[in-house]
């Protein structure tokens, strides 16, 4: 399994697709829940001639004039042991000695050999992690514990620092950075990752496990596991509208400037609280997944447009990779939306057209909701009325409201909660699993407009900025994907491909396309292929790599 560089595809992702995978549809939905991700004025001199005042090519990147970047707090919430020795207990967790969490290498082993699957099926997928696209990160040797760079603790750390919403609002955010006890001269660089969907307030980077917290968001360890303990500090934004900005909802994937944006504000508050460990200009990798794939385009394509924001942050951005991202909302991901999906009708490349027809009312809620919210646009002008109020049954998790306003944003719902919930309210409509286009759930005006992609319509036109592809990246460049996805359709990763790779034929430039047999995770009744919210253990490896071949 190779890359594709340059355009030209690898044998091993030729005829490499498959058919569409097993009976395991409730467990694989219940699995999707827990987962589920946007001016100065020149003088005019001493002339007495008047001039137009322009705008500078290279505005400064944060205005910090409204706190935008500023560190607001910091706390070490936890320290990870890489295996070699059990951290001391932090003020902030005393009771680590007395009910530690696994080493990161134990955690590690145990998220990709859960007592789910066999032990020559957790040999599967450590021999396909031994492999060159992954970095042969052999997990018997304990590339963890015993790292090259000796590192034997990893800090966990949340902050929280000013960003801007939509509309250039001051808004207070969050985040965890996880940080490797190690001497700066020795730190690799900065991986700012951005996170897949969520609605759930708390299932976010800096909810850390910790002993008091077993329960808590898993990304922040497993990630520093696979990236902080080989030498790099981790940087995850929670997002506006999440975490700790209760007040605002989430702007999704239509607002990917402002996601992206409040990341490099949150690098920022970051290198003011790593002042200590990192000094002069520093590495950046930037990453995401999901949701968070698009949004880790969007940053560099920022980055690229303005080079003040390398000067300001202090880094030099190296290398991009975005895991299973929604790069083209406008050809790929409304289409996809639209369309009946079925195990017989699967042009998508999705392994679970189940799973692909369940999870849409959901994501279609939290991007027509966020949409109305911001465009000051009432919800029903949108969505149908019986989508729109809750049903009976859902009226308990609805909030005061009674309606999928308060189902996302007035309570801290998880996300199984909320997809089954929202399934619940599509059946309202002449919407079912099997007739699972998302038409019947939006109103006349709306369904048609977006259908024939109307530039009038405020959604659509909305949309139409958010396609994260389209422009030429100079900097190298690898979009990962699984070959079928039952969520975010791989068909983002090849059509963002092809427009890159056509803009530039012979630029850094490279698609992974893994497939979904080399790894397996707990079905319903057997072990499954990975598939879209399973994914993220084993592609962070393969992201490790292209870390470390791009220095």
């Amino acid at each position: 399994m190779g890359g594709k560089l340059g355009g030209k595809m690898s044998e091993s992702h030729i005829g490499a697709d498959r058919g569409n995978g097993g009976n395991w549809h409730f467990r694989v939905l219940v699995i999707l829940a827990l987962s589920l991700s946007f001016a100065i004025s020149a003088c005019s001199g001493g002339s007495s001639l008047a001039t137009t005042p322009t705008k500078p090519k290279n505005p400064a990147p944060f205005d910090t004039a409204k706190g935008e970047g500023k560190l607001l707090s910091n706390t070490i919430v936890t320290t990870y042991s890489a295996g070699a020795t059990p951290p001391p207990p932090t003020a902030a967790d005393p009771e680590a000695t007395a009910s530690p969490l696994p080493d990161l290498q134990a955690y590690y082993v145990q998220t990709i050999c859960p007592s789910g699957i066999s032990a020559p099926q957790c040999a599967q997928n450590e021999t396909n992690l031994d492999t060159p696209d992954f970095g042969n990160f052999d997990v018997t040797a304990n590339p963890i514990s015993d790292n090259p760079l000796g590192i034997e603790n990893v800090d966990a750390v949340d902050i929280t620092y000013g960003a801007l919403n939509v509309g250039g609002v001051p808004v207070t955010v969050s985040g965890g950075i996880v940080v490797p006890e190690i001497g700066a001269s020795s730190i690799k660089g900065i991986v700012l990752y951005f996170h897949g969907t969520t609605v759930q307030r708390t299932n976010i980077p800096s909810n850390f496990i910790t002993p008091a917290n077993p329960n808590g968001n898993n990304q922040g360890m497993l990630l520093a596991a696979i990236w902080a303990s080989q030498g790099y500090v981790v940087v995850m934004p929670d997002y506006i509208g999440l975490g700790v900005d209760t007040a605002d909802p989430h702007p999704y994937v239509a607002y990917p400037v402002e996601n992206a944006q409040s990341a490099l504000a949150m690098v920022k508050a970051a290198r003011k609280y790593l002042a200590g460990n990192l000094k002069g200009t520093v590495p950046l990798f930037i990453t995401g997944y999901s949701e968070g794939g698009a949004y880790a385009l969007q940053a560099a394509h920022l980055m690229q447009d303005n080079p003040r924001y390398a000067s300001v942050l202090k880094v030099e951005l190296k290398d991009v990779v975005p895991i299973s991202g929604a790069f083209d909302l406008t050809g790929t991901m409304l289409p996809y939306l639209f369309y009946n999906i079925s195990s017989a009708n699967n042009p998508w490349f999705s392994l679970s057209p189940t799973v692909s027809a369940l999870s849409k009312p959901y994501l279609s809620g939290d991007l027509t909701l966020g949409f109305a919210h911001y465009a000051d646009i009432t919800p029903t002008d949108i969505l149908v009325d019986p989508f729109y109020t809750c049903t009976t049954g859902n009226l308990p998790n609805c909030g005061t409201d009674g309606n999928i306003d308060g189902l996302y944003y007035q309570g801290d719902l998880d996300d199984t909660t909320v997809i089954l919930a929202m399934v619940g309210q599509a059946s309202q409509t002449t919407w079912t699993g099997n007739n699972n286009s998302v038409q019947p759930l939006l109103t006349p005006a709306y369904a048609t407009a977006l259908m024939d992609g109307d530039t009038s319509n405020p959604l659509y036109a909305l949309l139409l900025t958010a396609d994260t592809y389209k422009f030429t990246p100079a900097f190298p460049l690898a979009l990962v994907s699984l070959q079928m996805d039952s969520v975010v359709t791989r068909v983002n990763t090849d059509v963002a491909f092809s427009y890159i790779t056509t803009q530039n034929p012979t630029g850094p430039y490279q698609e992974f396309l893994v497939p979904n047999a080399n790894f397996l995770v707990p079905g319903f009744f057997a072990a499954a292929e990975v598939d879209h919210t399973t994914e993220l253990p084993f592609l962070a490896v393969l992201a490790l790599n292209q870390f470390n071949l791009n220095p």
